[in-house]
């Protein structure tokens, strides 16, 4: 669920450096051809919408964080009694998490979903909510990504030409290997497959592991030929791409917490405010207002994953709190080699939401 980071060099650029220019070129191109299609569809309607406009996301349906932009799309023309019409594009049609950011950076795209990793291109302050054991449990975890520091990142994103619309949980990160996972022992000697990012790696290798970055493709062969000895991820993740299959034992480490943001162009969104200040009511207190449906089917899903892992023979173990700590303690040097792009008073603050 998270996208690759992007080096200190391409962090200092005013565009992210996220693609070749012969490549948003090309994209572009796309997404007008699309939208010429899109309107030859609807010129047999009956009235025209007075707003049109693009979303899109690289999830696709059967991924349970896409229905975050479907459920504001839904709302945004039923509430609008159809003046407001999206332009929707899952699935990654119209690109990958960097190269969305980027051209709603640029004013292609109206409005993207993305990982906050992402987020990290334009705002490295954003590696915070990326950080090991930063959240003590999901209530706490809600409570910051809906509360004042979640708006402040949000709003934060105007120097960069965007505007931050909501966050949306996507639950722990967990690790399943070919063993239980109780402690930072058990993981001495252990290959961990993660995701290309330098907080993830540093983690997992604080934590005990033998942090190995492959791509998500590569996952399962990898777990089942034996060239890592686990993974990590939400239980959604663990069970729709059959790792489960693989390695049997899913450990509740609850290490990293996971949020998607959707953002939306500035200088289009202050364009609708001053065109349509009722719709443009509606497009920044929709994306609040689905919260509670989002989280009740995000929910489902991961109570329906923890049935199938058990259906199928696997073994969840949920660490005690004394087993939590030992982690904790590990990673601690994460925080101090991360202070330039995450800064303490903010882990202050954050932890102080948990009574910390």
């Amino acid at each position: 669920m998270r996208e690759q980071k992007m080096t200190e060099r391409d962090r200092n650029q005013n565009i992210p450096r996220m693609g070749s220019i012969l490549k948003i070129l090309c994209l572009g191109f796309l997404i007008i051809l699309f939208a010429a299609c899109s309107e030859n569809d609807s010129k047999s309607g009956l009235k025209k919408p007075d707003l049109v406009f693009r979303m899109a996301l690289q999830p696709n349906e059967a991924s349970r964080v896409w229905e975050v932009s479907n459920l504001v799309r839904n709302e945004l023309e039923r509430r609008s009694n159809g003046r407001i019409k999206v332009m929707f594009y899952g699935a990654g049609v119209l690109g990958n998490e960097r190269q969305l950011l980027e051209t709603c950076y640029l004013g292609i795209i109206e409005m993207v979903q993305v990982t906050s990793s992402v987020v990290t291109t334009l705002d490295p302050t954003f590696d915070t909510f990326d950080m090991p054991y930063i959240f003590i449990d999901e209530g706490h975890h809600q409570k910051v990504l809906n509360g004042a520091i979640g708006k402040e990142l949000l709003d934060g994103l105007s120097k960069n030409k965007l505007q931050g619309l909501g966050f949306y949980s996507c639950g722990f990160r967990n690790i399943y290997a070919n063993k239980v996972i109780n402690s930072p022992e058990d993981l001495q000697g252990m290959k961990i497959r993660v995701m290309e990012s330098p907080v993830m790696i540093e983690a997992l290798n604080a934590m005990g592991a033998s942090a190995t970055p492959l791509s998500a493709s590569e996952v399962f062969t990898s777990l089942k030929t034996g060239v890592v000895d686990g993974a990590e991820n939400n239980p959604n993740v663990y069970v729709s791409t059959a790792h489960n299959e693989a390695v049997k034992y899913y450990s509740l480490t609850r290490h990293f917490a996971n949020q998607h943001v959707l953002v939306a162009n500035k200088k289009w969104l202050d364009r609708v405010k001053v065109e349509y200040p009722d719709l443009h009511e509606l497009i920044v207190t929709v994306p609040n207002e689905i919260k509670a449906e989002y989280n009740r089917l995000w929910d489902e899903a991961v109570q329906e994953a923890f049935r199938i892992i058990k259906e199928q023979d696997g073994v969840i173990t949920d660490l005690s709190q004394e087993n939590i700590l030992k982690f904790v303690d590990r990673v601690q040097p994460v925080y101090e080699s991360k202070k330039s792009t995450v800064p303490p008073e903010l882990v202050k603050r954050i932890r102080k939401e948990a009574g910390l």
